[in-house]
């Protein structure tokens, strides 16, 4: 339950500060008549932009706190439609589980930063707006640090909804 009211609270801070990210997409799918002028942000979209950039890290990092707690199937629970025609919910059960439980339990956890990416459709990913969240994640049975990827992917509803997780 408290899982479930995380992942709903994080939906809503998502929707709420999809308009920088609204504003950027706007930008980047206008197609100019002549040769593309890239403006920078207004000081007002580049600060919306990275408060939206601190929420949904913060989603990430409920989400990979859930997964430490063998609650992925909570976390496929609030995904986005797209990753639920993707992988079933107990396909992504058993695959993170077989990815982490080699790894031990979890240490210390770093924030790397957020990459936005823009998909078309071609090749294996679904056409749209992506943010992967990385994290540098020390593991109890491995020496060397693992890489944590969380990615939302903007829904139709603009809302930013969790699509996938992998560890390296």
């Amino acid at each position: 339950m408290k899982s479930s009211i995380i992942l709903s609270l994080a939906a809503l801070v998502l929707a709420s500060t999809s308009i920088a990210c609204q504003a950027q997409q706007t930008q980047q799918t206008q197609k100019p008549q002549q040769p593309a002028v890239v403006r920078p942000l207004t000081k007002e979209q580049q600060a919306a932009l990275d408060k939206q950039d601190q929420d949904v890290a913060q989603v990430a990092s409920a989400v990979v706190r859930l997964i430490d707690q063998n609650k992925a199937g909570d976390v496929w629970d609030q995904a986005s439609p797209i990753a639920k025609q993707i992988i079933s919910r107990d396909d992504f059960v058993k695959k993170v589980t077989r990815d982490r439980s080699p790894l031990g339990a979890p240490g210390l956890r770093m924030p790397m930063g957020v990459k936005h990416y823009r998909y078309d459709g071609s090749g294996n990913m679904p056409a749209g707006a992506y943010l992967n969240i990385l994290f540098d994640t020390q593991f109890a049975q491995v020496s060397q640090s693992s890489r944590e990827m969380v990615t939302f992917i903007l829904d139709s509803d603009n809302v930013w909804r969790f699509v996938g997780y992998s560890v390296r």
